[in-house]
């Protein structure tokens, strides 16, 4: 049975994107670039940061007092919100293909601060009918309640949920769940999965 509901994953799915960018941005301004790099490996993802429980002035203070962070509270903001992220390319096709027969949802591990880039730069998030964001939600992939909430908040079960990412973890969690899914590695794999549950015409 063809899925009802399409569910993506945002950053590697809809948006590539490279976070090294970010941390070689923030290096320079740190008394030693190359210690502070290590320290810096998956900021962009901190769990704590993610679900709104970090702030980022939280985050710049400890980079000051750890690593020597020249930057003041508003040029790190500023710093923090400048792109790292391209559109995928493919993808709005195959969004606005999907969205003429289906409800698709957005469901994303993202920082508000970030957040607030990506909804100025990417006009193909206007396909969704619905945008589900860890640091509005307090939950963030790959915990079972987010899945969860997506279903209801489709009004499905999450049988009729088809789920996009591209960690294997979270698509992982998504199955059991009960979302069927597929692990993006590039738009034709994708085309030749949603092909297999029944899509037509993309």
């Amino acid at each position: 049975m063809t899925p009802s509901v399409f569910v993506f994953d945002l950053f590697g799915v809809v948006i590539s994107f490279d976070d090294s960018i970010v941390y070689r941005r923030i290096a320079k301004y740190c008394d030693d670039p190359d210690r502070a790099m290590p320290a810096l490996e998956d900021l962009v993802s901190c769990p704590k940061l993610i679900t709104g429980q970090l702030t980022l002035f939280e985050i710049h203070r400890g980079l000051v007092e750890n690593h020597g962070l020249s930057l003041t509270p508003n040029e790190f903001d500023e710093l923090w919100r400048e792109p790292y992220s391209e559109s995928m390319v493919g993808m709005g096709i195959v969004l606005e293909a999907l969205r003429t027969k289906y409800k698709l949802l957005l469901l994303s591990n993202v920082d508000a601060y970030y957040w607030t880039t990506v909804r100025a730069r990417h006009p193909e998030l206007k396909h969704f009918n619905s945008i589900l964001l860890s640091c509005e939600l307090s939950l963030a992939k790959p915990d079972r309640r987010i899945f969860a909430h997506a279903a209801a908040t489709a009004g499905v079960s999450p049988a009729d949920c088809f789920f996009v990412d591209d960690k294997l973890r979270n698509i992982e969690a998504a199955r059991s769940c009960g979302f069927s899914a597929h692990l993006f590695n590039g738009v034709p794999g994708l085309r030749a999965a949603l092909r297999r549950v029944g899509v037509k015409r993309l």
